[in-house]
């Protein structure tokens, strides 16, 4: 009896260890093949997702970023620009600042930029954009980011009401191991988000 009462459980766990592979399977997939494929069209702006900031200048990875913004803007893709993101304990800058910064730098008048210094993740990051966008009077934006990132940043926008022009950087330099770490990382945290929701996800990490 007891030898029968194991395989049971031995075969349920199976199940659902298979299960689980096959969700996750399928969520990666959907993470990868949405990021390679670029939406952009004219929109009233361009919201950059913010990535580290080093001492008041950009990392290699949000530069990549915002390079992709500029070229959105001086194409006439869209008339403004957002940048996003907070800044990390200690830190004397932000990740929303230091965009907004490079991009003045770079041919972006000020009354083009629009700082969003607000978010420790995606999500609240998202949230606050969209209070931005209501301001504005716009509902309609083209989201740059990795690859990889592209697919959440998206859930989240629709999810909020925002529709969104997903356009990825093509000159992430996010390469090799640490983009399929980056890949995993991503589908691991929206697969989460099915079973509790963003927000929840959210607050988990930082407590607010």
């Amino acid at each position: 009896m007891v030898g029968f009462a194991f395989r049971i459980i031995t075969r349920l766990v199976s199940v659902v260890v298979l299960i689980g592979l096959v969700l996750f399977g399928a969520t990666l997939y959907q993470v990868y093949s949405f990021g390679q494929r670029d939406l952009a069209r004219h929109a009233p702006a361009a919201v950059v997702m913010g990535a580290a900031e080093f001492d008041g200048s950009p990392s290699d990875v949000l530069r990549a970023r915002l390079d992709h913004a500029l070229i959105l803007f001086h194409e006439g893709m869209v008339n403004k620009i957002i940048t996003t993101g907070g800044s990390e304990r200690g830190d004397i800058y932000t990740e929303a600042g230091v965009g907004k910064s490079y991009l003045s730098q770079h041919g972006v008048p000020a009354v083009d930029i629009i700082s969003d210094p607000v978010g420790q993740d995606t999500y609240q990051s998202m949230v606050s954009v969209e209070t931005v966008m209501h301001v504005l009077g716009i509902s309609t934006a083209v989201f740059v980011s990795d690859r990889f990132h592209e697919y959440r940043v998206n859930q989240i926008a629709l999810q909020l009401g925002i529709h969104d022009y997903s356009s990825p950087t093509a000159t992430s330099p996010i390469h090799g191991r640490f983009l399929a770490v980056d890949y995993l990382r991503e589908a691991t945290a929206v697969l989460a988000a099915k079973v509790v929701g963003y927000k929840i996800l959210s607050v988990l990490r930082h407590g607010n």
